[in-house]
């Protein structure tokens, strides 16, 4: 944790962290005297998939209304042109190179990071795995949306190292960084 006089800086330290803190999560193994039997062996998959989607909707909110990234969603060429779910569209760029369609980009916004962030829950029949074999993101079970944390966590990890060398000419006319430098003002007397 230091002292930042730039955007560009504090991203350099904060999604590093994120990651470091992701992959703590993932390592960690719970006890079953600690968790009880079903969680045996398990990871601290809550806060690793919160801090993962959150990379994703950083990543998303500073390309919000440029034109340069290459998104496809459901076979159109498509940007980030409001807050929300449309962050979540960075998933099928290069940064994470996944091919969802719309619906499941909204499911994953809504039904896994939002509720992670402000309910510590996920919706019903929805599912965070540790499957570090299993090399799918976002793989489906009898139909049920998975967020497969091991592979997310890898992606991340290329997707944090590409944003970053990329931060000093994409922060300076993102609409993002813009509208967090206009809150350094807001409720000082």
């Amino acid at each position: 944790m230091a002292l930042h006089s730039t955007l560009q800086s504090m991203l350099r330290e904060s999604l590093p962290e994120y990651l470091r803190a992701a992959e703590y999560c993932t390592s960690y193994v719970k006890e079953a005297s600690l968790w009880g039997d079903e969680q045996s062996g398990g990871c601290l998959g809550y806060p690793a998939a919160l801090m993962l989607l959150s990379i994703v909707d950083t990543i998303g909110s500073f390309h919000r209304g440029k034109d340069e990234l290459q998104i496809i969603v459901d076979g159109k060429r498509v940007k980030i042109r409001k807050d929300g779910f449309q962050h979540f569209y960075v998933l099928n760029s290069e940064y994470y190179d996944q091919s969802l369609d719309s619906s499941s980009i909204k499911r994953l916004h809504d039904n896994f990071r939002n509720l992670l962030a402000h309910n510590a829950s996920l919706a019903p029949l929805h599912f965070l795995v540790k499957w570090p074999q299993e090399p799918a993101l976002f793989p489906k079970k009898d139909s049920y949306p998975l967020v497969n944390i091991p592979p997310f966590l890898e992606k991340s990890k290329h997707a944090v190292d590409l944003f970053l060398r990329r931060i000093d000419e994409l922060l300076p006319n993102s609409e993002q960084a813009r509208n967090i430098g206009l809150k350094s003002n807001h409720g000082v007397t």
